[in-house]
């Protein structure tokens, strides 16, 4: 896949556009989010990728063309993802690369039993498989091209600067490193199938 144009929707600060543009992925980057504080943050810092501050959940918010539309850690977001997918196929376009967090795997399970996982701090509403995602997606007329889990390791620097936004107490701290840089690291098979992991697609539309 060489596109011209790639566009990403809930870009945010820009991560992963801006990785995108520092591999040469394309010649022309477009990124597109509600929060007008996170466009301007990308506008100072990457002044050759054009933006747009739109709800891009609102049905025709963009009607561009694009080669390549990217959803990165979006559709956990959206109270009616489907309905938002419906409305991708306004926009012109060849593939749609789709990442989400599984979430309902057997250990995030067992901890809603526990407590309301909705009232999490990353503002997730949507908790999938690797075959619900897919389920989402084929029936929003998108085929599968191809698929990867991985697990997300952080480095402990990361942890520690997480833990400091969020005032996590010392139990806290430990129970973050634990879980989010050693038992990846040691247990990554088990990890992915059992507890937590990120699942991205690449979708070409079924017209």
């Amino acid at each position: 896949i060489r596109p011209t144009t790639l566009l990403e929707l809930g870009c945010g600060t820009g991560a992963v556009i801006l990785e995108c543009q520092k591999r040469g992925l394309a010649q022309r980057y477009i990124a597109a989010d509600y929060s007008e504080e996170a466009i301007q943050y990308l506008k100072r810092h990457a002044p050759n990728i054009e933006t747009r501050c739109t709800d891009i959940t609102v049905p025709g918010a963009f009607n561009g063309q694009a080669d390549v539309v990217i959803l990165s850690h979006v559709l956990e977001h959206l109270e009616t993802p489907a309905h938002f997918l419906q409305s991708l196929h306004q926009i012109e376009f060849s593939y749609l690369i789709a990442e989400v967090p599984l979430e309902d795997l057997f250990a995030s399970k067992l901890k809603s039993w526990l407590w309301d996982r909705t009232r999490n701090t990353s503002g997730h509403v949507q908790f999938f498989t690797s075959h619900t995602f897919t389920h989402l997606l084929t029936s929003n007329h998108f085929h599968v091209v191809d698929t990867r889990t991985y697990v997300p390791i952080l480095d402990r620097d990361t942890v520690r600067f997480a833990c400091r936004k969020n005032g996590a107490s010392g139990p806290q701290r430990m129970r973050m490193m634990i879980t989010n840089h050693y038992l990846p690291r040691l247990f990554e098979p088990l990890w992915t199938r059992f507890y937590y992991a990120h699942h991205a697609v690449l979708c070409s539309k079924n017209e």
